[in-house]
């Protein structure tokens, strides 16, 4: 059967097309990654933007001509942070579910948590591995074990929230490093994380960009971004960049996605300082999560 998933996050809108046989991913047939960056601004006006609107059903009509060239025979749509804040989430939705003709999932943070864990886990072990999934608008920590989850919490933290409360402008990243840092690790304060002895894998458009500026890659190429280890060291340079350098330089210089330079440095601060919260000396990056565990998940029920 050809499935597909819809992941609708705070800054990026992807889809998965899959051949899927006995409730497992035989063939990945399409795997579109387009930003639409529904939460700008949604931090001070607590509404998705009509412009965010507007390039969000922009993605959505080509995504649909997509599912119909491979005739999609089965859809799950699924919405994250942004939709779960926006006070206008509803009529936003509404719009979304008219253009792909299929309804969507405003799914909460524990649940995204689960489906992202789904999706990133595909060797069971009997180590505790955590899965790391940095959106947008929130991140979800996830430690499981043989396939079984047995911790899981969702953190109002993401890339775009980070950016639009520390670093509005260049300027901005130098004055208030420390103030994102301490905020982040303040955030963590909520964790309960016991000691785990496996793999800590980071998933989302945060940690591919990251492991594409270390293997130096002319464009992203998820084959050899999936499962590449970046070290806890290599992550500090990485970061530094960053930190200075301006969005048109990572993006000429380091090839970084023009929709997600101004937001990189957010995204790679959370994951730096997970890192050191977890004691661990480096990651596994992982090019899979939401949008295969929301197929997965369907046939798991």
């Amino acid at each position: 059967m050809i499935c597909a998933s819809i992941d609708i996050g705070t800054n990026t809108l992807l889809l998965l097309i899959t051949e899927v046989i006995d409730g497992k991913i035989i063939k990945v047939l399409a795997d579109e990654h387009q930003i639409a960056r529904l939460g700008e601004g949604l931090n001070k006006t607590g509404l998705i933007s009509d412009n965010a609107v507007i390039r969000a059903t922009r993605i959505l009509h080509d995504y649909k001509n997509i599912m119909e060239e491979y005739n999609v025979k089965l859809v799950r749509a699924s919405a994250t942070s942004a939709m779960r804040d926006a006070n206008n989430s509803g009529e936003v939705r509404k719009l979304f579910e008219t253009i792909l003709n299929s309804s969507i999932e405003i799914i909460a943070g524990i649940d995204e948590a689960r489906i992202s864990y789904l999706g990133t886990i595909e060797e069971f072990s009997d180590n505790l591995d955590i899965v790391l999934d940095i959106g947008g608008g929130s991140t979800e920590i996830i430690v499981g074990k043989n396939g079984t989850i047995t911790y899981s919490k969702s953190l109002q933290i993401g890339a775009v929230r980070i950016t639009e409360s520390f670093f509005p402008d260049f300027e901005s990243k130098k004055e208030n490093l420390e103030s994102a840092r301490e905020h982040i690790i303040n955030m963590f304060g909520e964790l309960d994380l016991v000691e785990t002895k496996g793999n800590l894998i980071a998933v989302a458009g945060t940690p591919t960009t990251i492991a594409a500026i270390d293997l130096k890659l002319p464009q992203f190429n998820a084959h050899l971004i999936h499962n590449h280890r970046i070290g806890i060291r290599r992550l500090e340079e990485i970061v530094d960049i960053f930190v200075k350098r301006t969005s048109k330089e990572l993006v000429e210089e380091y090839n970084v996605h023009p929709n997600r330079a101004d937001v990189i440095l957010g995204g790679s601060l959370i994951l730096l300082e997970f890192l050191k919260y977890t004691g661990k000396t480096d990651l596994l990056v992982s090019c899979r999560g939401l949008r295969f565990g929301l197929i997965l998940d369907m046939f798991k029920k």
